[in-house]
């Protein structure tokens, strides 16, 4: 049954996918090992029971002696017990396992336990490391998957608490997960006894102040155990995400940010790099890898907020090993290092090196927690929210807290191609302030899409674990984007464009412009920049300025001039192979001149013929014209003929020949006038001349006597 319901689940994964509109590469794969692995038989029993350890009693405490192993290394252990007694570790992996959400993969069989040195702070920079006696080393085997690890400590008199750390494979997985444990370890107060404990924040710490002249500490060590259940923030938010990524079979590997720092260039051998929760604290070293990351096309995914916010460094512990001492003094006025890593916020001097750059959010403010607001969904056309059913305003219940992001104008901007913000979520803090979250997604130049929730709690919203939060709309636009992550997003296509087959010279009309997919489907998503064009480049042609469009369409109005066949083309500003063109036939306007020619001489009683043509106010043709033309002459000679009265038809197209014969030198004038419109008049001047007479005739030296003159019929 665990088998057949796994399928199914794979089988759901690839049918959410394929009515996207998205390729069809499926996730699931028969080589994945997450899906192997969480085909195994689970277990709950990685919960704590009614009894655990606190502080102050230290029933059993134990921290790890590094955040995370290789297959194939080993990992030490060093646990205190309270009073001594024996104990057991039971080492769970963290995954969906049909629910149960782990596997016990290890056991370690009762133990002999000690109490071990109380853990003071450093009386300087407040450091708690706790130095204790190895307690439990274990080889892990290379055939235990990459993943998140627990480790339930439970003493004899069945008190529990947690050890935590990261199993890495090396794999060229899909996605490569990081765990915060610099964040962990910040907030971490161990022990939080109300006498010992010190983090990096004043709120949570006791005792003396130290050399940043409050009570918090300048630097906290990983060689003590954390406070509380012993996981930290791993409970509060990664599970969700992580028990979700494993029910959907994708294929991930997991790392810590102590990984990253080590060796960035490890993050571009995957497709996206994930920061699953809480991951405030970031080295140099981390920032510079995951800029060089996108950079280099890989996606990153920030479903937690306030990520990237304060700079550590690293320094290692007193028994020299690397990477085990953060250094964060908040003020680059206290820290003894200036430059390039002096420990203080991201936006700040002298780093100026704002986290939205990177993340395309940053931290504004938060609510208290229990306090969290909706979730306000804006941009509700991109592709990211299809098949949600969101609708622009749309909510989604107590996701946005306790911290929150968003898009700070008074701060340099990603370096995007696009950039759209998907969710804008109101809330008040304090004594009543104001503020908003923004949940963001951008494309780098690379090609790179980087999205940030803007939000602490966005994985609350993919899975159950601990609450009530679930939803299908949050879990369908995670997977969109997920999704988008290994087979690219919908891209546009082209543009089309459609409005009237016909439009008069000078009238203004509309068309739309609908981005639209490679199979002809609206590109709802399309946050891009369009600029038009037209083949009529007469003076006085209107065209829209650049715009963006709304939901991937957009209604805009334009004049062309020049009759004839015109086209009107709208063209992505970046990429100019997203273009679309559609043809207009602009007819001329009303007649506004009339203009005849005309022979410049003709002969006494010989027809010749004269042509009148009305054109319209930009000097086209005006083919609609339908009025009739008189025509007077000055020649009064009773057998100078003009034209009748004509009424133009269509079949004219604006322009008629007329016969017409003078027969009086030296010189007549022709008129053509509109019988309604006299301001549609025009006049030829004509010299009249003798027809040559035969040979040998003389051709008279006088004037011949004019006849009176003659109107036209």
């Amino acid at each position: 049954m665990r088998t057949k319901r796994i399928a199914a689940t794979a089988t759901l994964g690839l049918f959410v996918f394929s009515i996207m509109g998205f390729p069809a590469t499926p996730i699931l794969a028969a080589d994945n090992p997450i899906v192997t692995e969480n085909q195994l038989t689970g277990s709950n029993g990685w919960r704590l029971g009614g009894l655990v350890s606190d502080d102050t009693t230290g029933q059993i405490k134990g921290y790890a002696s590094a955040t995370s192993v290789n297959q194939g290394e080993s990992l030490t252990f060093s646990v205190t017990v309270n009073p001594a007694q024996t104990y057991t570790i039971d080492i769970y992996r963290i995954g969906w396992y049909g629910g149960l959400g782990g596997r016990l993969v290890r056991q370690s069989g009762s133990l002999a336990g000690v109490t071990q040195a109380p853990c003071t702070p450093d009386p300087t920079t407040g450091l708690v490391a706790c130095g204790w006696t190895p307690s439990y080393t274990f080889s892990v085997p290379t055939d235990w998957t990459s993943g998140a690890y627990l480790g339930l400590l439970t003493n004899a008199a069945g008190y529990q608490n947690y050890v935590s750390f990261i199993v890495k494979d090396g794999r060229p997985a899909a996605f490569l997960y990081q765990e915060g444990v610099n964040t962990d370890q910040a907030y971490n107060n161990y022990p939080d006894d109300g006498i010992n404990g010190k983090s990096l924040y004043d709120y949570n710490s006791y005792g003396a102040n130290t050399i940043v002249g409050s009570k918090r500490a300048a630097k906290v060590s990983f060689d003590r155990p954390y406070t509380g259940d012993g996981d930290m923030f791993f409970r509060t938010w990664d599970i969700y995400l992580i028990r979700w990524l494993e029910r959907n079979g994708y294929d991930v590997t997991y790392t810590t940010d102590v990984d990253t720092h080590a060796n960035g260039l490890a993050l571009q051998g995957h497709k996206a790099f994930i920061s699953g929760g809480h991951d405030e604290y970031w080295t140099k070293e981390m920032y510079d890898a995951a800029e060089a990351a996108r950079d280099h096309g890989v996606n990153l995914a920030f479903f937690g907020s306030n990520a990237v916010y304060w700079q550590v460094r690293y320094e290692s512990s007193a028994a020299g090993v690397a990477d085990r001492v953060i250094v964060c003094y908040k003020d680059p006025g206290l820290d003894p290092v200036q430059g390039a890593t002096t420990t203080t916020l991201w936006r700040d001097g002298p780093l100026n090196r704002p986290e939205q750059t990177l993340v395309g959010v940053q931290y504004t403010s938060g609510v208290d927690w229990g306090k969290n607001v909706p979730y306000v969904v804006t941009n509700s056309g991109h592709w990211i929210y299809q098949g949600t059913g969101f609708k622009d305003g749309d909510t989604v219940p107590g996701i946005v807290g306790y911290e929150m992001d968003r898009l700070w104008s008074g701060y340099p901007q990603p370096n995007a191609l696009s950039q759209t913000l998907l969710g804008n979520s109101p809330f008040t803090y304090g004594s009543g302030t104001t503020d908003y979250a923004n949940s963001s997604l951008y494309q780098a130049p690379s090609g790179a899409w980087v999205f940030a929730s803007g939000t602490s709690s966005w994985d609350w919203g993919l899975d159950n674990v601990d609450n009530n939060l679930m939803d299908p709309r949050i879990q369908r636009t995670t997977a969109n984007l997920l999704n988008a992550f290994i087979n690219g997003a919908p891209q546009v296509h082209d543009f089309k464009i459609t409005g009237p087959a016909s439009a008069t010279a000078g009238q203004s009309f509309s068309f739309t412009v609908t981005a639209e997919d490679s199979q002809g489907n609206p590109a709802t998503w399309y946050a891009g920049t369009v600029h038009f064009t037209s083949t009529d480049s007469s003076s006085g042609v209107v065209l829209p300025a650049n715009a963006t469009l709304t939901g991937g369409q957009g209604t805009f109005s334009a004049t062309l001039i020049k009759a004839g066949t015109q086209t009107v083309t709208a063209t992505d500003t970046v990429t100019a192979g997203i273009t679309g063109s559609q043809s207009v036939a602009v007819k001329a306007a009303a007649a506004a001149t009339l203009g005849m020619t005309a022979p410049s001489s003709a002969t006494v009683n010989q027809p010749f013929n004269v042509t009148v043509t009305l054109k319209d106010r930009f000097g086209n043709v005006a083919t609609g014209y339908t009025g009739t033309v008189h025509f007077t002459t000055t020649d009064i000679s009773p057998l100078a003929t003009v034209p009748a009265d004509y009424s133009f038809s269509a079949a004219d197209a604006g322009t008629h020949a007329f016969s017409v014969t003078l027969e009086t030198p030296p010189s007549q004038s022709v008129t053509a006038a509109d019988k309604a419109n006299a301001s549609l008049t025009a006049t030829a001047q004509i010299a009249v001349n003798l027809p040559l007479p035969p040979l040998g005739v003389k051709t008279p030296a006088f004037p011949l006597t004019p006849l009176p003159p003659q109107a036209g019929p």
